[in-house]
């Protein structure tokens, strides 16, 4: 009965970077330092937690590599702590959303860079996924901010393999790894990438000036 239960609550993954200075946001380190940087990726991540903490169903937070800070605000928050299994994004989140099916019939992923996720847009995309087994929420740069699925069985590790992550192709070329399926697409969002979206990111109230950066 209990297993039953789990099933039935949908469940978060939310993947993160160890809290490391030039090894998380190194597209703003040439406008703000390694420092101002990592300053950034704390304030967003804190974003993506504080959505979570409102999900209507279980979080698990997946990291690239132990940190011992983020594996404490895991248990802190009740969720559980893994690290990402695969070679490339593709292959983590694969690996991720298969292992989540096994525990869950809705499973939603999503980053640490969009400063706009809430609870409403967490709803629309289980919403959708009793519509369909796929859900992506795209972004404004040709990504996407969000992936969501309640069919275990279309996860395999080479499920992304030939995706283009990290450009403009991204959300294209993943929707394309899915010819026999609905895929539902979300209202856009945006993330946190370039100085000019930490400009409008900060003109929006969603971060705060960083201090001694010009």
């Amino acid at each position: 009965m209990a297993s039953t239960e789990r099933a039935s609550q949908p469940l978060l993954i939310v993947f993160a970077r160890a809290l490391q200075a030039g090894r998380v946001k190194t597209r703003l380190i040439p406008d703000f330092g390694e420092e101002g940087a990592l300053t950034l990726y704390r304030l967003l991540l804190t974003r993506t937690i504080a959505a979570a903490c409102d999900f209507p169903g279980r979080v698990q937070l997946w990291l690239d590599q132990a940190d011992a800070e983020l594996q404490a605000l895991a248990e802190r928050n009740g969720w559980s702590c893994h690290l990402q299994q695969g070679e490339d994004l593709g292959e983590k989140m694969a690996q991720a959303l298969s292992r989540g099916l096994a525990q869950a019939d809705q499973v939603l992923l999503v980053g640490s860079d969009c400063a706009v996720l809430d609870q409403d847009y967490f709803e629309r995309a289980l919403q959708a996924l009793d519509k369909a087994p796929v859900v992506f929420g795209p972004s404004e740069d040709g990504g996407y901010v969000l992936i969501g699925s309640s069919s275990q069985a279309l996860w395999h590790p080479q499920r992304f393999r030939g995706v283009r992550f990290g450009g403009e192709q991204a959300l294209a070329d993943s929707v394309a790894c899915f010819p026999a399926e609905r895929v539902v697409r979300l209202p856009v969002l945006w993330d946190v990438d370039t100085r000019d979206d930490v400009e409008r990111a900060q003109s929006c109230g969603l971060l705060p000036m960083l201090q001694g950066v010009e």
